[in-house]
């Protein structure tokens, strides 16, 4: 007797696609992968304290509850960005319980899949804008494009843990409590007794459910604030410490540093050289027009050689090696500043 094999999947596809205007920091994280794609310009950006420095037509994937921050070193940058939901992977059988995704092209400036991720993203874009495909033909583009990223991208041997997707509600609690008395005295002891956990019981479910401890979240939200206080020409540093919750303005500098690479004076020294734009602004019609070009240019370009760029080639094995040594060299060099 023959014996079928079944099989029946409804896949939950859900993602957020957006071009926009990048200004100046705006320091952020949430618990989405964001694929993010420069377009036009020069940007620095920022993620857990590491600068990257994007051209044109760079890509950078960032981590599920990483704090990022993008900043404009030109006049007019424009960027396009993708939100998964690591659900999306874990509902397909996938485990992100151990590991992170590794895509950056300023450190691995080739790779043979870049060009195919370009593509794939200008597909979804032109597809949902024209209309021009149908639901089945998005879910396709879009179940190529992660199957690529956790099929090459994704580094199980990384330290990075993706957190429990749901949410207890005394957390919440604890959260808003944060992010409205971020610039108050708040220890995990108060806001312990807000959700009437232990505060060992507490600090393991934040941990568990955000991917970071209690005080990283906190010291986040005081920055993100201190930020926005920055641009205010007004405002001393020696002010806006205190301002967002920063008992001293040493501790302001070394959390500052940590995250972004910089002091809170060399920031002001990047906002004095022009102004900019406010974080993520919407494209005008003129910005739109051209995204839409560089969509359709990119969506309707002839299959690419996915042998561009060989995994094993001398090229790739001196050039990490180079990025090794350039690291050691940067761990010294904080070493000594210290």
């Amino acid at each position: 007797m023959l014996s079928n094999q079944h099989f029946q999947s409804t896949p939950a596809v859900n993602f957020d696609l957006l071009a926009y205007t990048i200004g100046s920091y705006h320091y952020n994280w949430h618990p989405q992968i964001e694929l993010f794609w420069l377009l036009q310009g020069h940007v620095e950006v920022n993620v857990d304290g590491r600068r990257y420095d994007l051209k044109a037509n760079d890509l950078i994937l960032i981590n599920t509850n990483c704090g990022h921050a993008t900043f404009a070193l030109d006049p007019e940058c424009l960027a396009l960005r993708l939100h998964i939901a690591p659900a999306f992977y874990t509902s397909q059988g996938l485990d992100l319980s151990h590991g992170a995704f590794h895509l950056n092209s300023v450190t691995a400036p080739q790779h043979r899949d870049y060009q195919t991720i370009r593509q794939i993203l200008a597909q979804l874009y032109t597809g949902l804008h024209q209309s021009s495909w149908s639901a089945f033909e998005l879910n396709a583009a879009y179940f190529q494009l992660t199957n690529l990223l956790h099929h090459d991208f994704f580094d199980t041997q990384a330290t990075i843990a993706y957190p429990q997707p749901k949410k207890q509600s005394s957390l919440s609690r604890v959260i808003d409590n944060l992010n409205q008395h971020y610039d108050q005295p708040v220890t995990l002891e108060s806001a312990a007794a807000i959700s009437h956990y232990s505060t060992a019981y507490l600090s393991r479910i934040f941990k568990a459910e955000l991917g970071i401890n209690f005080y990283e979240y906190l010291t986040r939200c005081r920055l993100q604030h201190a930020i926005a206080d920055l641009e205010d020409p007004n405002l001393k540093i020696a002010d806006v410490a205190p301002k967002n919750g920063f008992q001293e303005v040493k501790s302001f500098n070394l959390m500052f540093k940590r995250h972004f690479g910089q002091t809170p004076s060399n920031y002001r020294e990047h906002l004095s050289n022009g102004p900019r734009s406010a974080f993520k602004q919407p494209l005008t019609p003129t910005q739109t027009a051209w995204v839409q070009a560089q969509m359709t240019h990119w969506a309707q370009l002839a299959t690419v050689d996915q042998l561009s760029a060989c995994e094993s080639c001398a090229y790739k094995l001196h050039f990490e090696e180079y990025q090794a040594l350039k690291t050691k060299v940067t761990q010294l060099k904080n070493l000594l500043n210290q």
